[in-house]
């Protein structure tokens, strides 16, 4: 087990020593369940009431209806004409399906029911739910990103961004954040005019696919040479330089609860790593059977869904493991011990160094 201090403070001759709870390093126990399908894309939603789990399988075009705790699943729509995306409406009455090479949107009643076609823009891509419910989808073709109507699921709205977006993220308030591929950058939407709050330039981080806002302010984007942590004013705090296995960037990554752990696999490598934030030091690294290239967590379930590649057998696997495998959050209480020496000096383990790199934002 790796041990890390992350401080150590003298106050009236006591220690008070925080330590990460950290993880073992090396093969994750076995998962909670291990199911497998066709391989090619599998996306994972959840929604309802009681809460469901849904697998969109798009080498089959089939959606399953998936016990979170089992993995049985019982086939809820076959037949979908080359399905990309999918997620559950706020209220969790209404499943919506995006269509690859398209205009199409199907919705469908979580319960039972024949799906709904809409046309909708180019190339139907990800589908997005904020936090307060509003539904987003990306038409990928054409870089616009749509807002759909909570009546009708039909576009109300829309805004071109100009470049490649592959995953998009809603923070607590609502807003949306984006990797601009291109560009280099990371855009902030304000979700009511799906005008840009900022631009974030990047320094260096080509194609960046991945952004995740931070509770505390700012964001962490994992790009294909780097995975970096800016503040909100856009100044870089952190970076890690992708090298060696890691050099094919940055394929997914998932905050962990307590929003002070990242969870990351990379392109074409059997490993995840788990770093502390926000100096993004390695806490450990795991090591799984397949390659990871989805990452999933619901707050309703203590569980990380991970979509795994199997090539050799021309299948894909979703696994579902226990968040405890992963340790817990490092922002626990404090432990006490009295200090030997109330005068000794406190203790500061070098942490990564920030980046020298001035904040270029644009309102």
């Amino acid at each position: 087990m790796r041990c890390r201090l992350s401080f150590v403070l003298v106050i009236g001759g006591i220690l008070f020593f925080h330590f990460p709870a950290l993880s073992e390093g090396g093969e994750l126990p076995p998962p909670l369940f291990s199911s497998s399908y066709p391989h090619g894309r599998l996306t994972l939603a959840s929604g309802g009431d009681p809460p469901q789990l849904f697998v969109l399988s798009k080498r089959s075009g089939s959606l399953f209806q998936v016990d979170p705790k089992t993995g049985q699943g019982a086939l809820r729509l076959t037949g979908i004409p080359r399905p990309e995306d999918l997620n559950v409406g706020a209220r969790g009455r209404r499943i919506l399906i995006s269509l690859d090479e398209s205009r199409s949107l199907w919705i469908l009643p979580v319960a039972s029911g024949p799906p709904q076609s809409l046309t909708v823009g180019l190339n139907p891509g990800q589908i997005v739910r904020s936090a307060d419910g509003q539904m987003y989808l990306a038409a990928r073709a054409v870089h616009i990103l749509y807002r759909l109507s909570p009546v009708s699921d039909r576009p109300d709205g829309w805004t071109a961004m100009g470049d490649i977006f592959p995953l998009i993220a809603p923070d607590p308030k609502g807003d949306l954040w984006l990797p601009l591929s291109r560009g280099e950058q990371v855009a902030d939407l304000n979700p009511a005019t799906l005008e840009s709050r900022k631009v974030y330039d990047l320094d260096s981080c080509h194609d960046p696919s991945r952004v995740l806002p931070l509770a505390s302010g700012g964001f962490v984007v994992g790009c294909k040479n780097a995975l970096l942590v800016l503040d909100a004013n856009g100044a870089e705090t952190a970076r890690l330089h992708l090298r060696g296995p890691l050099s094919r960037g940055v394929q997914d990554m998932v905050l962990l609860p307590g929003g002070d752990r990242l969870l990351v696999s990379f392109g074409k490598y059997r490993t995840l790593n788990l770093y502390s934030l926000p100096d993004l030091t390695v806490i450990s690294t795991f090591h799984v059977s397949y390659l990871p290239v989805r990452l999933y967590y619901f707050q309703k379930w203590p569980t990380l869904f991970m979509v795994m590649d199997d090539p050799e057998s021309d299948r894909t696997r979703l696994s579902a493991y226990p968040l405890s495998a992963f340790g817990s959050s490092s922002r626990a209480l404090p432990l006490v011990r009295h200090s030997p020496s109330p005068l000794a000096p406190p203790a500061l383990l070098p942490r990564a160094v920030p980046s020298t790199s001035s904040p270029r934002t644009h309102s």
